[in-house]
């Protein structure tokens, strides 16, 4: 299967210039039907703690420009959204849209990430999620969940193949954005694709490094800080012969 990462800078709190900047890059890389496009954490208006400022009203504006440029392009497009609730609060999510335009995967992060408020405004999630695309098993993960490890070895040792993890990763800890998915790629056998955003926010500057590494932890590809979008092979049977030639998941003892 063909996945693309689609690094830039997130417009703030802009929904509407961030879609635009989206759909002329997805637009101008003339990304492959069938193809799984990964966009970053809070695609749309950056990692603001302003819910209202974030909110995506009702219908979610976000998904609802998912959805369309899912189906426009004949690909999957995985993105992290602030979703509603339904209770009056909002959530952290991945969710991915078909090429149908119909939703497939929503997956809540479970790690919101303290220093800033995140768990106050954004309330974690408790479930693990996985889907298929092109006969590849997929499981999305979000930014601060990539600091724990157990949270991605029950994916693994339930047939994940890619993990994928979209984030608002800062430039001041960039070199463990890419060891960690790296890490995350060698001791769970998997393929872990990191897509990152770039440029700069009220807070942060973030230089990108979205990252593909294959099972055995070797990059296939890595950004650097500016806008681009990277295109890259996942072959789930790599994944499954490599698992049977090296048993170290079935080996667990602990877990």
């Amino acid at each position: 299967m063909k996945v693309a990462a689609v690094q830039y800078g997130i417009r703030w709190e802009d929904r509407a210039g961030s879609h635009a900047r989206v759909r002329e890059m997805v637009e101008g890389a003339g990304v492959e039907k069938g193809t799984l496009v990964v966009l970053p954490e809070m695609f749309d208006v950056g990692f603001s703690m302003d819910t209202a400022a974030t909110d995506p009203g009702e219908p979610s504006q976000s998904e609802l420009f998912l959805s369309g440029l899912a189906k426009a392009h004949g690909v999957g497009a995985l993105a992290g959204v602030v979703a509603r609730t339904g209770d009056g609060r909002f959530a952290n999510e991945a969710v991915c849209f078909g090429s149908d335009g119909k939703l497939i995967s929503r997956y809540r992060k479970m790690q919101p990430f303290t220093p800033p408020g995140e768990h106050v405004y954004y309330p974690g999630g408790t479930t693990r999620v996985s889907f298929e695309w092109d006969g590849v098993k997929v499981a999305p993960f979000i930014c601060y969940d990539l600091r724990f490890p157990e949270l991605f070895r029950p994916a693994a040792r339930n047939g994940g193949e890619l993990i994928v993890v979209v984030a608002n990763w800062p430039e001041k800890r960039s070199e463990h954005w890419v060891r960690l998915l790296q890490a995350r790629a060698i001791e769970n056998q998997a393929y872990v694709l990191g897509v990152n955003r770039c440029g700069s926010d009220p807070k942060f500057r973030y230089d990108g490094r979205s990252s593909l590494f294959d099972p055995h932890g070797k990059a296939v590809f890595e950004a650097d800080g500016r806008e681009q979008v990277l295109v890259g092979e996942v072959n789930g049977e790599e994944v499954r012969k490599w698992r049977e030639e090296f048993p170290a998941l079935r080996d667990i003892r602990f877990c």
